[in-house]
């Protein structure tokens, strides 16, 4: 891409609170006039449409600017254009982060003779999916297009009509999705509707991008057990500390609103008591306005967790540990509003298979992982993560800065499949998702 970007730079109807604010960033192509809102931007009447200058980036991972995708099997060039809109279609998916569930996130492009037509993404569950927004904006220039939709299209009724008529009344000549949809209503009817109607169903584009946008949901939906998802934000020479016991902010703003995104997605966010000790981080989605944050997960050999931390009086808090810490410790913890979960440990260590099958007990059925970096290691090496998000700036903290990982992970422990890079800012986000997630999840779909 690497154009300048129109975007929407607030919706902020007038005394309303800023819970209804939508931030939406979309590719030059777009006149400003052919921007799709969601349902609450449409209702609230006051948009903003702005030009930002040289805006060469993009809001979150998944873009097309200096990016390369593609996961195993999947070179840049094999969908060609099919991937490029693709791409933009998960770009606007993300923007709905933490206001869709139970409903997936997803983002959908019109295009015909290579330019947009209308776009929109899935703002907030019960309201317009995607579709059809995107073809509510492309009017009558849909007929003879092609929809590109980050998951198969619903074929049933629920809060909403089948996306599948509006589709097909659209005359829309062609449909592409990355995977199917593993809802038991829709898997597979979507797409047999669209082609017993006489559409074009084109199925593989960014695939691994697509599993990794909505793994909660595929893995929920399967019933393939709670999704883990490992983040870390990195230097350029791969610290994650300028020295042992420093809080160092790495990332720019971009990224860290993509960090939350990715947090609203997940049940529970995840640090060792070490990182709790050091960074106290607030693990929560301040960035997203009205979206609800996850449940802190602290791993905590030693039940060492402060008795006067604030989200016991403010939150849901999960203290995983071995059997060893004594009983005293935790009823006092238990007392104080922690739900103390007792597992299974490997050396010194709690077993972070454990821990996760343990938390998925719990309710807590989606884990983001945030450090520090033994924490990382542990559920690296043990094959235990199921996507990636490494966020690297371009800043170096030198041989006194504290590493990435504790220890060496080989090529082959680790089992990672690329699906991305992009741009953030000054910062690069680069994803990665598990071999065995890959190959189970695109098997359960095909």
């Amino acid at each position: 891409m690497g154009e300048g970007v129109n975007c929407v730079a607030e919706v902020r109807p007038r005394g309303k609170p800023r819970g209804w604010d939508v931030l939406v960033l979309l590719p030059s192509q777009l006149n400003p006039e052919e921007l799709q809102f969601s349902q609450r931007a449409r209702r609230a009447g006051d948009t903003h449409v702005c030009d930002v200058p040289g805006y060469t980036t993009n809001p979150i991972p998944g873009s097309t600017a200096g990016s390369q995708n593609g996961g195993a099997g999947e070179p840049e060039n094999e969908w060609g254009a099919d991937g490029h809109f693709i791409d933009r279609a998960i770009d606007l998916a993300w923007l709905g982060a933490g206001r869709t569930q139970p409903n997936p996130l997803v983002g959908a492009v019109v295009v015909k003779d290579g330019k947009v037509l209308g776009a929109g993404y899935h703002p907030a569950y019960g309201e317009d999916h995607a579709e059809t927004i995107a073809l509510e904006r492309a009017g009558e220039s849909a007929r003879g297009s092609t929809l590109y939709v980050t998951l198969e299209p619903c074929a049933h009724h629920g809060n909403t009509p089948p996306c599948v008529d509006q589709i097909t009344a659209s005359g829309v000549a062609r449909v592409v999705v990355p995977t199917l949809d593993p809802d038991a209503r829709v898997y597979g009817r979507g797409i047999q509707v669209l082609r017993d109607k006489g559409i074009r169903v084109d199925v593989g584009p960014r695939a691994e991008r697509a599993l990794l946008l909505n793994l909660p949901y595929f893995k929920s939906k399967l019933g393939l057990g709670p999704a883990v998802t490992l983040k870390m934000a990195v230097t350029l020479d791969g610290k994650i500390a300028s020295r042992p016991g420093r809080r160092d902010d790495i990332t720019q703003t971009d990224s860290r609103r993509m960090a939350h995104r990715l947090r609203a997605v997940h049940r529970g966010v995840l640090v060792g008591i070490e990182t709790l000790a050091t960074d106290s981080p607030r693990l929560d989605c301040r960035l997203l306005d009205g979206v609800k944050s996850p449940a802190p997960v602290v791993i905590d050999s030693s039940l060492r967790f402060p008795a006067s931390h604030p989200w016991l009086a403010e939150r849901d808090v999960f203290v995983v540990t071995t059997s060893d810490p004594s009983k005293e410790k935790e009823e006092a913890l238990v007392r104080l509003g922690a739900r103390v979960i007792r597992c299974g440990a490997k050396g010194r260590w709690v077993d972070v298979a454990a821990a996760v099958d343990a938390l998925g007990r719990a309710g807590i059925s989606s884990v983001l992982v945030e450090g520090g970096g033994s924490v990382f290691s542990s559920f690296a090496e043990s094959g235990v993560w199921d996507g990636m998000f490494i966020f690297v700036s371009p800043i170096l903290f030198g041989p006194d800065g504290v590493s990435l990982a504790d220890h060496a992970i080989d090529r082959e422990a680790l089992d990672a499949v690329f699906a991305g890079a992009s741009h953030l800012g000054g910062d690069v986000v680069l994803s990665y998702i598990n071999e065995k997630t890959r190959s189970v999840l695109l098997s359960r779909l095909s």
